[in-house]
């Protein structure tokens, strides 16, 4: 039970919660394991829980009519996600899937509405983080929609490494487990270009890749891709 304490403490919504509620919470919450590929739900399904990271990665996305993949979001340690369908009761409105080895603490939505009935603050900073991830999505949408592919992969990367990204003493590194098509997927890009714009950043100096792992060397210009 500590253990899952420590880790709702770290989850922005429920930081404030008192110990008692805390402990509440963690009573009534699942531990699952899910292996790489593992799909946790799928677009469609009854929308029953929220589902916290312990450890791991998570891709959230969407294919379209000619099976093209669109990753919308991808979640790490102390990430959350199915909030929508926690609150409204509604069926999933995309895919998740374990990128790989994935550890997670399930909240069910009955239980959850017994919290937030007890503690209204939780539903407010639920909301709060509601409107921040609608924020998000719509910078999303302006990234496909406005920037260039420098753009896109630029941002795809730069999100990435603002998640799971570790600091080197030479810049900022990530070992992905995310393949070279789920890059250009998050992109919205084909994978040919996102190999060629990768490539390029490369031979500018701005990042070098090792195999799995990519590391960014200078993060400024990076940013200056993704200014509209």
């Amino acid at each position: 039970m500590v253990a899952k304490i420590d880790s709702l403490k770290n989850i922005p919504v429920f930081s404030s919660l008192s110990e008692k509620h805390l402990e509440e919470l963690s009573e009534i919450m699942l531990e699952k394991t899910y292996r790489k590929n593992q799909v946790i739900f799928d677009q469609g399904d009854p929308g029953d829980s929220l589902i916290i990271i312990k450890k791991g990665l998570v891709k959230i996305s969407l294919v379209d009519s000619n099976n093209h993949e669109f990753i919308i979001k991808t979640f790490s340690i102390n990430d959350f996600f199915g909030e929508m369908a926690l609150l409204d009761g509604g069926p999933r409105s995309a895919t998740a899937t374990a990128v790989e080895d994935t550890q997670a603490l399930i909240i069910f939505r009955d239980n959850f509405v017994g919290l937030i009935q007890k503690n209204p603050s939780v539903a407010l900073g639920m909301l709060t983080e509601l409107s921040n991830r609608l924020r998000t999505t719509t910078e999303n949408i302006s990234n496909l929609t406005f920037f260039d592919a420098y753009g896109k992969v630029a941002r795809c990367l730069l999100d990435l490494a603002d998640k799971i990204g570790k600091k080197e003493e030479t810049g900022l590194a990530m070992h992905l487990t995310l393949s070279r098509q789920e890059l250009a997927n998050m992109s919205g890009l084909s994978r040919e270009t996102f190999a060629r714009i990768l490539k390029e950043f490369q031979v500018r100096g701005c990042l070098k890749v090792q195999g799995k792992k990519i590391l960014i060397l200078n993060e400024k210009i990076m940013r200056r891709e993704i200014v509209i």
